[in-house]
């Protein structure tokens, strides 16, 4: 789990940026996507812009975004308070406390009453105690909050509807605009122990996290693990002239957002340049809030799709190793079939000779079913005649047949679950979004290998389930699909793809469809159906094969059985062609197309 905090700078940033963007602003919608998450619909100026307010644990953070994130099909009792207050109203100004990490949204709009009505939503972004709380500032009283506290959760205050609003505890630190040299000395002489300057300064000073408190130590040329004990009057004036200048820089409201990358991978950020990564790539964004975004909201879907994924994963191998287990029974009891052939031989052995056997426990016969015709001993019960124990085995041999049939047959079936169970899990490790694993999840929902959730369960039951979409590539002119789940694989053969047009899959290999449309019915070029088995091979288990067969035809040839599982297809008058997948070429296809 990655851990991003906005430290007061940071936020002092973002709130100067969206205060000047989005103060006058009218609310249009109220949207909560998730338990933590709301975002505001807001029309300024013409434009309409979304502002996101995230009170997640470890990425407690509020920017405008442009993504879009699915909401639930009721909306939870926080969002429809929201909309009771705030719809219709205009945002009048957004506030940092101090800089502190505490934000009020000052809202005005009209009641019902039709008389001005002011409302202000507080923001506490402070890791896990962060909070969303929305009061009348005339009162100071709570009308509700995203995240209730009662008396057993915290002892300093409790946060619930019509209780008066307090504060979280303040801290014993001095902003940058009060600190003064003789003040940072003073401390620092009187906290003379084991800490080290970056420590020190944390402790000290508002606004700032571990990351900008070490920024200034280096800033000032001084190691940050130096103890406290060895500064000396340069070091104290050198540290005194990088806190003027980061005092100067947020009077000055003189920021430069800046992403630091390690190669390809995004490790910090802040609102100024970090000298304490020179060496590494920095990169200037051109808003705090577009680099809040790609940071802390990439890394937090990331995450979220890392989850997503290793849970469908856990229930897919799961119901495969299941399978495995069952297939395994299954196979035995087949086995177990040339034990019953035995049966039937003993009982016919036993039937020809009945006129020569007596009563024992055990008769020894000449065995005809073979060349030598051998003397064979059968085991017999001595309290059943010949005849009865000829019976026995007969009857035995019939049970052990029912059951190798029965085997076979639930063996086939068997076989195919997992089949299809591993189609799923190559669909997972190819999915690339949060919404294709979305379906995924439906599929196991409809499968019955995942609980269903009420409320997706009664939007499904309306036929209200997003219409998957195919990947679309162009190839030479031809548009090319490909499906990357079961249900994509579905839609895109069984509803997009027309007769003419040509059909292909990697041969034996769990994988997706792809279809190269031919309205004109032209003839395909040599290159496009090798780009598009290329696809297929990529899109499939056999991505890191050499010689990957992969069958073509015409969709017309292509059918789906009655009562198949997603996916599921059968075929004929099919070619195959045999290709090497080249990474290079199809991930450059892939990154020039509209997805």
């Amino acid at each position: 789990m990655f851990l991003v905090s906005l430290d007061g700078i940071a936020i002092r940033a973002l709130t100067e940026e969206l205060n000047t963007l989005l103060a006058g602003g009218r609310i249009d919608k109220i949207q909560q996507p998730d338990s933590q998450t709301i975002i505001f619909n807001i029309r300024q100026r013409g434009q309409n812009h979304k502002l996101l307010i995230s009170i997640h644990p470890q990425s407690a953070r509020f920017h405008i975004t442009n993504t879009n994130k699915p909401n639930p099909q009721q909306p939870p009792l926080f969002c429809m308070v929201l909309r009771k207050y705030l719809e219709g109203s205009k945002l009048q100004s957004i506030k940092q406390q101090g800089l502190e990490r505490i934000v009020h949204f000052d809202f005005i709009g009209y009641d019902e009453l039709g008389e001005k009505s002011n409302k202000v939503l507080i923001c506490e972004f402070m890791g896990k105690h962060s909070n969303m709380i929305l009061i009348n500032p005339k009162t100071n009283l709570i009308i509700d909050s995203i995240k209730r506290l009662g008396s057993s959760t915290s002892q300093y205050r409790q946060v619930l509807p019509g209780l008066t609003y307090l504060s979280p505890p303040p801290q014993k630190k001095i902003s940058p605009q009060e600190l003064t040299e003789e003040k940072l000395i003073q401390f620092f002489l009187e906290n003379n122990s084991e800490k080290s300057i970056s420590q020190g300064l944390l402790e000290l000073v508002t606004g700032i996290g571990p990351q900008t408190s070490k920024e200034l130590v280096i800033r000032a040329g001084i190691n940050p693990d130096t103890g406290i004990e060895f500064l000396g009057q340069y070091e104290y004036s050198k540290l005194w002239q990088q806190i003027t200048w980061l005092n100067n820089l947020i009077i000055n409201n003189d920021y430069q957002p800046t992403l630091v990358k390690n190669k390809e991978n995004p490790i910090a950020f802040a609102p100024f340049f970090l000298e304490q990564f020179t060496g590494l790539n920095q990169i200037s964004f051109p808003t705090m809030s577009e680099l809040v975004e790609f940071f802390i909201g990439k890394k937090e879907e990331s995450n979220l799709f890392k989850q997503k994924s290793l849970a469908l994963e856990k229930v897919i191998d799961r119901e495969l190793e299941r399978c495995q287990k069952k297939l395994v029974l299954q196979l035995n009891k087949i086995a177990e079939g040339k034990q019953g052939e035995k049966y039937k031989i003993w009982g016919e052995l036993l039937t020809a000779n009945l006129y020569q056997l007596k009563q024992s426990n055990k008769a020894i016969v000449p065995n005809f079913y073979s060349e030598n015709q051998e003397l064979i001993e059968i085991p017999m019960d001595e309290n059943l005649t010949p005849n009865e124990n000829a019976q026995n085995y007969f009857k035995k041999y019939n049970k052990t047949k029912i059951g190798v049939e029965k085997a076979k047959e639930q063996s086939k079936f068997t076989q195919e679950e997992i089949t299809y169970l591993e189609t799923i899990k190559s669909s997972l490790e190819r999915a690339e979004s949060l919404s294709e694993l979305q379906e995924i999840r439906w599929e196991l929902e409809e499968a019955g290998y995942i609980k269903s959730k009420p409320e997706k369960n009664k939007s499904r039951d309306k036929n209200s389930t997003p219409t998957p979409s195919p990947h679309s590539f162009y190839i030479n002119g031809f548009k090319v699909l490909v499906g990357k789940n079961n249900k994509q694989n579905d839609y895109l053969t069984l509803k997009i793809a027309k007769n003419n047009d040509l059909w292909l899959h990697v041969k034996d290999i769990p994988g997706s469809h792809v279809v190269i449309k031919n309205p004109e019915n032209k003839d395909i070029p040599e290159k496009v159906l090798k780009t598009a088995a290329m696809l297929a091979a990529y899109f499939s288990k056999g991505r890191f094969s050499s010689q990957v067969p992969v069958d073509y035809t015409l969709k017309k040839n292509v059918r789906k059985p009655k009562g198949a599982k997603p996916g599921m297809v059968i075929y004929d008058n099919q070619k195959t062609l045999f290709v090497t997948c080249e990474e290079k070429y199809i991930e450059e296809i892939i990154q020039g197309s509209d997805l």
